[in-house]
């Protein structure tokens, strides 16, 4: 007996009632589209286990059924989207019987057989090989769902579920999408000379369209570039910052999502002194922290180096005593200013299918630096007085020239 349970599919029916409904499939991690079709009812005498005994015919009886099956029209139609490279499972249920035979096929291949109370792998195509199970303590209460593990791109495609029993007939179509466990990523680059925007997508099947947007306009990427790892493909398109007022957006287009970036720049600069207390929005209210994968990192950008200052993706992280992030709005608050706090500061808030860069500009008087220049003038300016004869006129004549 096989140990693994899935998770409930359903009973099956063949009810022209029947209700569309959809069912989370959490080893696939992903929805189960239920459609039902109306179809006319054949009674088909279909050799079952009482009448198989003793004969030899694992490949007629398989023929038999896929002729069947395209004879007969589709009682429900399932679409399942699968991770590549893990498991994924293909959901079928039944009304429960006697003597059930449970063939799978996708195309012309035999995928995975059951008759007699036992797997028939005799006729399997060996694309499938040690790749299926059925989940047998399972079968008697209706659910003939396969487990296809290992997932590759040539598994894409539609699979039929044929069931027969000594009391109904069950077919149902599972059509198998393919995705990867893609990830994708924002990131602000900026040099002494300019700007840019990389738009990443990484290890992503098929692969996806990127365009980018610059305020309201469509507009070309710089430049892009795309590597693969086996049918993988890791695509980043990069995008000059010409205008900073603008705002510039990245979409992605993958599956039936679409993933956006945002990259905007605060044009009011932040000036304060050695010692100040300042606090720096981030562009966004706490109503999206309940978002499943929410998550908000402050870093600086200062001489072309970036340091993390502090994150919220649940709780509050800060390796820094006088950083904090306000848990209203998500913004950052610096307690004792230095000179060595001027720079870029940017907020990225991310969900699954969103991420917002935000950009503020801080500068820091340097107060010590500040008395100094303030003693050095005044020093010169003693000099000039002491080196010049006394006379109204030029008195007030170098004082003018000095502060011009």
């Amino acid at each position: 007996m096989n140990n693994l349970s899935p998770v409930p599919c359903g009973r099956g029916t063949r009810s022209a009632a029947r209700e569309a409904k959809i069912t989370r499939e959490r080893d696939c991690g992903t929805f189960f589209h239920w459609e039902h079709f109306s179809t006319t009812k054949f009674d088909m005498n279909l050799q079952t286990h009482e009448e198989t005994k003793g004969q030899n015919i694992p490949s007629v009886i398989i023929s038999l059924f896929l002729i069947t099956a395209t004879l007969w029209g589709f009682t429900e139609q399932v679409e399942v989207t699968g991770l590549f490279s893990k498991d994924c499972i293909l959901p079928c249920s039944f009304t429960p019987g006697r003597d059930e035979v449970i063939h799978w096929s996708k195309e012309n291949k035999i995928v995975h057989s059951y008759y007699r109370q036992k797997d028939q792998l005799e006729q399997q195509d060996p694309h499938y090989r040690d790749r299926t199970q059925l989940f047998h303590e399972n079968i008697p209460s209706g659910n003939a769902s396969l487990k296809l593990s290992n997932l590759t791109v040539t598994d894409q495609g539609s699979y039929t579920c044929y069931v027969g029993t000594t009391q109904d007939r069950t077919e149902v179509e599972v059509l198998l999408h393919l995705r990867a466990p893609s990830s994708f990523a924002l990131e602000y680059q900026k040099t002494n000379t300019e700007r840019r925007l990389n738009c990443n997508a990484f290890l992503t099947y098929p692969a996806p369209n990127i365009f980018w947007v610059q305020g309201n306009v469509s507009v070309q990427e710089t430049d892009w570039k795309e590597t693969r790892n086996g049918v993988l493909y890791s695509i980043r398109s990069y995008k000059d910052i010409i205008n900073t007022a603008d705002t510039y957006y990245c979409h992605i287009n993958f599956h039936h999502d679409v993933w956006t970036a945002e990259w905007k720049m605060m044009q009011d600069k932040l000036f304060k002194k050695e010692g100040d207390r300042v606090i720096i929005p981030c562009g966004h209210g706490s109503d999206t922290a309940s978002t499943d994968g929410f998550s908000v990192v402050w870093t600086l950008h200062r001489n072309a180096e970036t340091s993390i200052l502090a994150s919220f993706n649940g709780t509050f992280h800060s390796p820094q005593p006088r950083v904090q992030i306000d848990q209203n709005d998500f913004s950052l608050m610096l307690d004792n200013l230095t000179a060595d706090d001027s720079g870029e500061y940017l907020c990225n808030i991310s969900t699954p299918l969103y991420t917002k860069l935000t950009v503020s500009t801080l500068l820091v008087e340097n107060s010590g630096n500040t008395w100094k220049i303030v003693l050095v003038v005044l020093a010169v300016f003693a000099a000039v007085l002491a080196a010049v004869p006394f006379n109204g006129g030029c008195i007030l004549l170098q004082w003018q020239m000095w502060f011009s």
